[in-house]
């Protein structure tokens, strides 16, 4: 069974890989009317981590960010079927002791998939914080994050004033 889902996640990537040059027939520079070049390598990198590196033509950051996402969503296929089969010996064990060591096993691929769920989520948020730096600095002078600590000393409050602009 895990055979199978290895062939369909092979055929998924390279299926992706033969549509990357068709649809790369277009200048990428060239924004539609209305979206600036910041907003779409945003978006770019939002579909996928390194689509918006490629675009820009940071090829190793974008090898980088997409290995490392292709490996954290392959770590959680192969943990939760692991997972799953370990669930299915647990539920059909008989003996107290396979129960136990059945149970044990699939926490353990549990927490691995979970931890590779987490692994996923940080290289995409990590992806995003690189990509809109970069963009930043390249197209929008007008483009910016504030982040403004305060303390009001009469009301005794503490606070963070956030501000994002994505033009």
């Amino acid at each position: 069974m895990s055979r199978k889902k290895g062939v369909w996640l092979l055929a998924l990537l390279m299926a992706g890989r033969l549509m990357i040059p068709a649809q790369s027939a277009a200048p990428l520079s060239a924004a539609p009317a209305g979206k600036s070049p910041l907003r779409k390598a945003l978006e770019r990198s939002l579909l996928f981590p390194g689509l918006g590196q490629l675009g820009e033509k940071q090829y190793l950051k974008a090898a980088l960010f997409a290995g490392a996402e292709i490996f954290c969503l392959a770590e959680v296929i192969i943990f939760m079927g692991k997972g799953n089969d370990a669930y299915d010996h647990y539920r059909d064990a008989v003996d107290p002791q396979d129960v136990i060591e059945f149970r044990s096993q699939t926490e353990k691929y549990d927490k691995h998939r979970n931890t590779a769920i987490l692994a996923a989520a940080g290289v995409w948020v990590l992806n995003m914080i690189d990509i809109f730096v970069f963009a930043k600095k390249k197209y929008a002078k007008k483009a910016a994050v504030g982040f403004q600590p305060f303390y009001h000393h009469e009301k005794k409050t503490i606070g963070v004033n956030l501000r994002f602009s994505l033009l």
